[in-house]
């Protein structure tokens, strides 16, 4: 049995870098595992839509090109294993391609092992005609699904480590599942190597933090940083690895001579990303408490995470289902000129006049004039107020939506005729109309656990005995046990591991701080209708501050123009950071930031109050 084993992670969504799995085995050719996250919530359905062309897909194909990619390392005696949930809503038409392009290719024999029994859009549908009003309910609104489940596109249970583990005890060096946790593919790399039970609870605990950290690629070695400007070499930046314990404390690292860098900031800012409650962070595999976690910078690029406890996992299973609801479109033009801000938002509201005029209703519209100061990223255009006169390019969007298809064309043909009928300056239109899209509906609900049956398959690149092995959802185990406080540590490395992207150099004259941006991190995204924004304290010294002055009533006020309905706020002293879980916020999808994705730069411009507007210790800028 291992101590220590090394994981990495070279994709973190469907259409992020093909190379980057061959370029992080050629740095790091004796990596144990290397997972692959294909799926985003709205992924299914488009995979879905794909199938419906063409039977044979509904899989993610980049990643067949990545398999063929590694022929190479695994022809000179490499022996990492893949962890892929590239499957989509076909993992054996999945592995079916690989295991072509891989005997094209003369690869040696490689064995597949396949997981399935995510899929429950059956079941669903099935279950939602026959009037069970209390089955699948929306997560978010309470929503009985009803007459919506003839309109399902997909629906499928977010599984669990466990079949991944029996799919590599019986050998398998590639694994390709369907909807599967993000984190749980760290969990069963980790369940297999050590030898774990489903009831070790801390340890899961531990290595569903390092499967977060790692899950969304670049985002921990330096991607998407409040100080990215800060980042070394970014063109190059390194995937990251974590090195896991037996005890499911880990490492986080990334490969010899890539770019990027690693440090308790960019960790940090990646752990209290879309966390929800960091004291429940729920996963099939188990419930995970963020507030005791210890971050420290162990070496150059090296940052130790420990500490997370864990409970019994929740006795259902999250469903991630999608539902048609109508079209949608968007179209975009250039405005340039004097007034460029009040031009473009007469433009579009004159488009829409038409629409209206031609008889059609839209259920949803949006107006966005992107580089305004006024509308930064969709906030409405008449807060703050900007000096017009002073601005002198902004881009229009205008998107919209309906249930008809007609209204949404309507706007299509509304759109283009402002290149001669707007405003002199009206530029952008190479790509013509706007396209016409169908508008798909995020569905979360739960399932009961016994009503999943995973599935594992085996297959061979070399002719095989195909046999399957199912097995019930695993019984959860209740443990009790006395959970110890741990000590809040120093978060700032020492002098020597020092990075820009947060690090403090003492100094005493420095420029007055006086945003959020300089005496605070931040990193937001989606759940749903509900953003999750994580906000760190720059300094030990400006912890208490925060804690104290960063309210979720002053962060509701701040976005409300935006459009939220409550701010709910989560303490994390561990970390000296926090979190808030804005719902509503999203429930508008049409905006160019549909994800949430802004909403933290947003945040840092909140003003300082005055009596808070000392100097800032200055910052190293390593790699500048």
């Amino acid at each position: 049995m291992s101590q220590t084993i090394r994981i990495g992670n070279a994709q973190a969504f469907w259409g992020d870098r093909t190379a980057a799995a061959m370029e992080m085995l050629t740095r790091e050719p004796e990596l144990d595992f290397l997972t692959l996250d294909y799926l985003a919530e709205v992924s299914m359905s488009i995979l879905a839509y794909q199938r419906q062309r063409d039977p044979q897909a509904g899989y993610a194909r980049d990643f067949v090109d990545l398999v063929k990619s590694l022929v190479p390392y695994w022809s000179a005696g490499g022996r990492c294993r893949l962890i892929a949930n590239a499957g989509g809503l076909n993992p054996i038409g999945c592995a079916e391609a690989c295991r072509r392009v891989l005997e094209a290719a003369g690869c040696p024999p490689l064995r597949i092992g396949i997981v399935s029994g995510d899929d429950v859009l059956d079941l669903v549908r099935s279950a939602a005609l026959e009037n069970q009003s209390n089955e699948f309910r929306n997560l978010e609104s309470g929503e009985s699904l009803g007459e919506a489940a003839t309109r399902l596109v997909t629906a499928n249970a977010y599984l669990g480590a466990r079949p991944i583990v029996n799919a590599l005890a019986e050998g398998a060096e590639i694994v390709i599942t369907g909807r599967v946790a993000d984190p749980s593919l760290v969990v069963a790399a980790c369940q297999h190597d050590f030898g774990w039970t489903d009831a070790e609870f801390d340890r899961l605990a531990g290595a569903t933090v390092a499967g977060h950290l790692i899950e969304c690629g670049t985002q921990v070695t330096g991607g998407i940083s409040t100080d990215w400007l800060n980042v070394p070499d970014p063109a190059h930046i390194g995937f990251p690895i974590v090195e896991v314990s037996d005890d499911g404390s880990c490492v986080v690292t990334k490969p010899n001579g890539s770019g990027g860098c690693v440090t308790p900031w960019t960790v940090k800012e990646q752990l209290v990303y879309e966390i929800g409650d960091p004291a429940n962070y729920l996963s099939p595999d188990v419930t995970v408490s963020f507030s005791s976690l210890r971050v420290e910078a162990i070496g150059l690029d090296r940052v130790r995470v420990s500490g997370a406890l864990g409970k019994p996992p929740p006795p259902q299973y999250k469903v991630s289902a999608t539902v048609r609801d109508g079209y949608r479109a968007a179209g975009t033009l250039l405005i340039v000129g004097r007034d460029a801000t009040e031009k473009a938002t007469r433009c579009g509201e004159m488009v829409l006049q038409r629409v209206r005029e031609a008889g059609h209703d839209l259920r949803e519209r949006v107006i966005e004039c992107l580089g305004s100061p006024g509308n930064c990223i969709g906030m409405p255009h008449s807060a703050p107020p900007v000096d017009r006169a002073s601005f002198h390019e902004v881009v229009l969007r205008v998107a919209v939506e309906s249930e008809s298809r007609d209204a949404v064309e309507c706007f299509t043909r509304e759109m283009m005729p402002l290149i001669t009928g707007g405003p002199q300056g009206t530029t952008g239109y190479a790509e013509g109309r706007p396209r016409i899209h169908p508008v798909i509906r995020y569905w979360p609900c739960l399932i009961d656990r016994n009503a999943i049956l995973p599935n594992v398959e085996p297959m061979g690149t070399t002719e095989t005995t195909p046999r399957s092995t199912s097995m019930a959802g695993s019984n959860v185990i209740e443990t009790q046990g006395i959970i110890e406080e741990c000590a809040t540590p120093d978060m700032l490395p020492p002098d020597q591991f020092s990075s820009s992207i947060g690090t403090a150099v003492k100094a005493d004259n420095g420029p007055l701080a006086s945003q959020l941006h300089d005496i605070a991190l931040a990193r937001s995204g989606d759940k749903g209708t509900s953003a999750n924004l994580g906000v760190l304290a720059r300094s030990p010294d400006d912890w208490d501050f925060l804690k104290q002055w960063l309210t979720a009533e002053r962060v509701w006020e701040f976005l409300k123009p935006r459009g939220c309905d409550t701010v709910e706020r989560f303490e994390l002293d561990n970390l000296q950071a926090l979190n808030f879980v804005v719902r509503g916020i999203l429930r508008q999808p049409l905006r160019s930031d549909a994800q949430g994705k802004a909403l933290g730069q947003m945040l840092l411009e909140m003003p300082l109050p005055a009596d808070q507007k000392r100097r800032i210790t200055r910052r190293e800028d390593r790699g500048k």
